[in-house]
C-alpha cells in the first residue's frame, strides 16, 4: 500500500484489554443469524476533530486508551475472538488499538478529490478486516484470531485529530456502533470521575433473530463478492433539503404527510442511480429493471420494544416495488417507500420472534441454500441504502468538542449508498456506482440542484483557523 506508506507512520500499535474480567458466566456469545451471514468485514467509522485538545499527544493516546479499557469491559464481546461462524468466546483477548501520524492536513484528507481511498488508508488501521479488503468468505476460517474491535489515533499536521473505530459487523450494527463510540467518549470525557458512570449495554444474541429450528446456525457466512465500483461524496445542505421537500410537496402524488430528510435525499439518489444505469447502456436495448432495498432497524418495531442499549444485529430490510421503465417521481419512490415499510411493520409488530416475516432474513437463508449472495435473485438491478441519520455521530465528545465531520468507510458494493447527518442539519451521502455509471450520475442535472459534491463545499476547519 504505497500511498499508506508515504502518508501514514505508525506511532503505536497496542493490544488493550478489558478493564475488570468477563465473568464466565458470559463466556459465550451467540451470534443472531445476521451477523452469522455477515463476513468478517468490521463496520468502519471515523470521527475529525479540528480543535486540538489541551492535552500532549502522549497523554491524550493514554487517556484514550484507559478509557477503551474501561468501555471494553462493558462491551466484552468486542473484546474476544470468534471460535466458529455463529460464536465469539469472550476470552478478554483485547482489542487493537494504533497511534499514528499523518503527513497530511486533515483539511487535504478531507477534501482530496483524486483518490477517494485517501479518507480511508491515513484513518483507519491497514491489514484489518474491514471491508476493502476482506469482502469474501474464502478466507473466513482464516482469520477467527482477528480481533473484533480496532481503533485508531491520527494526528494531523495541522493538529487536528481523528479517532476511529472498525467493530466487527457479526457482533453490532450501526446503532451497536453508535452506542460503543457514545460510551467511549462519556468514559473519556469524564475520566476524574469515570468510576461514577455505569453503563448498560444489552446484548441480545440470538434472542432475536435466532439460526433456523430446522438447520441450524450458519456454519459460514453468505458470500459477498468485490465489485469494481467508485465512491463519491455530496452534502445536501438545510435549504437544499428544504427546497427537495418543497418540490416533492407540489408534486401530483399526495403523500398523507411531508417527506423527512433521509426520504427525499433516498428517493432523489435512487432516481438518480437508475436513470444513470440506464444513459450509460451502449445498445439501445430497454432500461433495466430496478428497485430500492433499505436496512431498517427493529428495535422498537417489535414488541415488546428492546431497550434503546440494545447491541447487535437487530435488522430487516424492506423493498419498494420493481420499476421496469416508464417515469419515476421522487414523490412516487417516498409513497413505495412508506408503503413497503409499512407492510413490513405490519407484518412483524406482534412478536419478537420475528424470523417468519423478515425480509432480511428471508434474503439470508434463500442465499446461503443457493450459494448466491444476497440480492442477486431479484433480476433486476437491486440499490441497496443504510441511513444512519437517526444516529448523532457528529454530538460525539470525548471532551475537546464535537467532530467537524463524520464518515463511514469505504465499500466494494456497487449500487449502495448511506446517509450520515451533517453538523449544520444537512446529509451527507456516500455513493458506489460503476465508474460508467458514475460519470452520468456525478453530472445529473436534477440532483446537482439540490446536492452539492463534497470536494467543492467550504472546509469546516476553516472555521477554527487552520
Amino acid at each position: 500500500m504505497g500511498i499508506a506508506s508515504t502518508l501514514v507512520s505508525v506511532i503505536s500499535k497496542k493490544t488493550i484489554k478489558p478493564f475488570s474480567p468477563t465473568p464466565c458466566t458470559k463466556i459465550f456469545h451467540k451470534l443472531c443469524l445476521p451477523g452469522q451471514a455477515f463476513t468478517l468485514n468490521h463496520i468502519p467509522l471515523v470521527l475529525f476533530y479540528p480543535k486540538k485538545p489541551n492535552i500532549g499527544p502522549k497523554k491524550l493516546c493514554k487517556f484514550l486508551e484507559v478509557s477503551l479499557s474501561k468501555t471494553l469491559a462493558y462491551y466484552y464481546p468486542y473484546a474476544g475472538r470468534l471460535i466458529n461462524n455463529w460464536t465469539a468466546e469472550c476470552n478478554d483477548n483485547g482489542a487493537e488499538f494504533f497511534e499514528v501520524r499523518v503527513n497530511s492536513g486533515m483539511d487535504e484528507v478531507l477534501h482530496h478529490s483524486t483518490d477517494s481511498r485517501i479518507k480511508d488508508i491515513v484513518t483507519f488501521p491497514q491489514g484489518v478486516p474491514w471491508s476493502l479488503d476482506f469482502m469474501d468468505s474464502s478466507s473466513h476460517h482464516h482469520h477467527h484470531h482477528q480481533a473484533l474491535a480496532t481503533a485508531q489515533l491520527s494526528h494531523f499536521d495541522c493538529g487536528g485529530i481523528a479517532i476511529s473505530v472498525c467493530l466487527s459487523h457479526k457482533v453490532g450494527d450501526a446503532e451497536s456502533v453508535y452506542r460503543f463510540l457514545k460510551d467511549w467518549a462519556a468514559l473519556t470525557r469524564c475520566d476524574d470521575d469515570s468510576n461514577n458512570i455505569v453503563l448498560s449495554p444489552y446484548f441480545v444474541q440470538d434472542s432475536i433473530l435466532p439460526s433456523p429450528a430446522d438447520q441450524g446456525p450458519l456454519v459460514s457466512p453468505v458470500s459477498k463478492k468485490k465489485q469494481e465500483c467508485v465512491e463519491k461524496t455530496f452534502d445536501f445542505t438545510p435549504a437544499k433539503l428544504n427546497a427537495l421537500k418543497a418540490s416533492v410537496n407540489k408534486s401530483e402524488e399526495i403523500l398523507q404527510y411531508p417527506p423527512t430528510r433521509s426520504e427525499v435525499v433516498n428517493a432523489l439518489v435512487y432516481k438518480c442511480a437508475a436513470n444513470a444505469a440506464s444513459s450509460s447502456l451502449s445498445d439501445r436495448s430497454s432500461p433495466p429493471a430496478h428497485q430500492l432495498v433499505q436496512y431498517m432497524n427493529i428495535r422498537e418495531s417489535i414488541s415488546p420494544p428492546l431497550p434503546p442499549t440494545s447491541i447487535g444485529n437487530m435488522l430487516t430490510v424492506f423493498s419498494t416495488p420493481i420499476h421496469r421503465g416508464g417515469d419515476l417521481t421522487i414523490a412516487k419512490v417516498i409513497a413505495n417507500i412508506r408503503k413497503s415499510r409499512d407492510d413490513d411493520n405490519n407484518n412483524n409488530n406482534n412478536t419478537r420472534n420475528k424470523d417468519q416475516h423478515n425480509e432480511w432474513v428471508s434474503e439470508i437463508l434463500h442465499a446461503y441454500r443457493t450459494g448466491k449472495g444476497t440480492f442477486q435473485q431479484r433480476n433486476c438491478d437491486v440499490y441497496i441504502s443504510s441511513s444512519l441519520c437517526k444516529y448523532p455521530f457528529q454530538e460525539i465528545d470525548f471532551g475537546w468538542g464535537k467532530p467537524s465531520r463524520t464518515r463511514l468507510g469505504g465499500h466494494s458494493i456497487s449500487k449502495y449508498f448511506v446517509l450520515m447527518n451533517t453538523n449544520d442539519g444537512g446529509v451527507h451521502v456516500s455513493i458506489h456506482l460503476t465508474e460508467k455509471d458514475m460519470a452520468v450520475f456525478e453530472n445529473d442535472h436534477h440532483l446537482l440542484q439540490f446536492a452539492t459534491p463534497t470536494t467543492e463545499m467550504k472546509p469546516e476547519s476553516t472555521v477554527y483557523g487552520f
